[in-house]
């Protein structure tokens, strides 16, 4: 069986792990690996408690999935025990970017380190779905590694808006993505109006031939959760919610409209007055048995600029 190892050298200047195994051997032997924990545990306090004076930390760290670990990492004060607190934010740091911070919260963990495998939650959101119009056609005009270049830039602009605006990316498709926003539809809104001037903006930086992308919203309930094994973790979301966004990023490339909801998403806003809600009609879609109701996005303000711009352009050509 596998062991718990413990690595307590030299002086209390020394950095120390002591680990508990994973994998099927943990558990078949929980109790003798928590016992030798503890006992690993039950030493390091000793250290601790060297002439009566506190001289390092311990932190006990939980474990993800059914293969549950003990992590305790200790340094001594008078080594510059900020180490410690660097290594683990690191640590979590690492975590987080393959957990989105925002689905932890909501699954009532308290820390990245307390998510197991299974956890999960149902909850109402709006999903958002985006992807690369013609995307067939970069590979064409580019070289893999000039296409992998643009659509990784894409990305990591793309992430940001989304976290300006309250939500967060769940996962990477090929040439795109699908977000969640937990909070308000108009969170949601507005990062896809976002969305397409961050696009806009990647053009004129010249990384590659102009790209335009199509984006569906859909407003319903979502499971969301852990799936994977002990040595990998993820998340998911499972919901017709998913697909119905999903059919209706495809409406917004076979119409060429760059936002486009449900009627869910109409019937959710709260401050309706900021967007103009254009009707685009009733349509069937894939796995649908009756039509949906889709309408196109845009804020007030900037439709606004836009009228005040074409009627001043057209008085001066008159």
């Amino acid at each position: 069986m596998t062991s718990v190892t413990a690595a307590i050298a030299g002086s209390l200047g020394t950095l120390a792990v002591v680990a508990a195994a994973t994998g099927p051997a943990l558990r078949r032997r929980r109790e003798t690996i928590e016992a030798a924990a503890a006992a690993a545990l039950g030493t390091i306090a000793a250290v601790l408690d060297v002439e009566g004076v506190l001289t390092g930390v311990v932190v006990l760290l939980g474990g993800a999935g059914a293969a549950r670990y003990a992590h305790a990492v200790i340094a001594a004060k008078r080594d510059r025990p900020s180490q410690l607190w660097a290594a683990l934010e690191r640590e979590s740091a690492a975590k987080g970017r393959f957990l989105p911070r925002t689905l932890v919260d909501r699954l009532g963990r308290a820390s990245l380190a307390d998510v197991a495998l299974g956890d999960r939650a149902t909850e109402q959101m709006t999903v958002l779905l985006a992807d690369i119009r013609d995307s067939t056609s970069l590979t064409e005009t580019l070289t893999s590694e000039q296409a992998f270049v643009l659509i990784a830039e894409f990305f990591a602009r793309s992430a940001r808006v989304i976290r300006d605006h309250r939500g967060s990316v769940d996962k990477y498709l090929g040439d795109g993505y699908m977000a969640l926003f937990p909070r308000r539809v108009e969170d949601a809104i507005d990062a896809a109006i976002a969305l397409q001037d961050a696009v806009r903006e990647l053009n004129r930086d010249g990384l590659g031939p102009p790209i335009q992308i199509g984006i569906g919203l859909h407003t319903g309930p979502v499971t969301f959760g852990t799936v994977g094994d002990a040595r990998h973790i993820d998340t998911t979301v499972v919901s017709d919610t998913v697909n119905t966004a999903k059919r209706v990023e495809g409406l917004s490339k076979r119409m060429s409209v760059a936002v486009v909801g449900t009627q869910e998403v109409v019937n959710a806003l709260r401050d309706a007055d900021r967007y103009v809600v254009r009707p685009l009609g009733a349509h069937i879609v894939r796995g649908k048995r009756d039509p949906i109701d889709v309408f196109g996005f845009e804020h007030v303000a900037l439709v606004r600029r836009i009228n005040t711009y074409q009627t001043s352009s057209s008085a001066r050509t008159r």
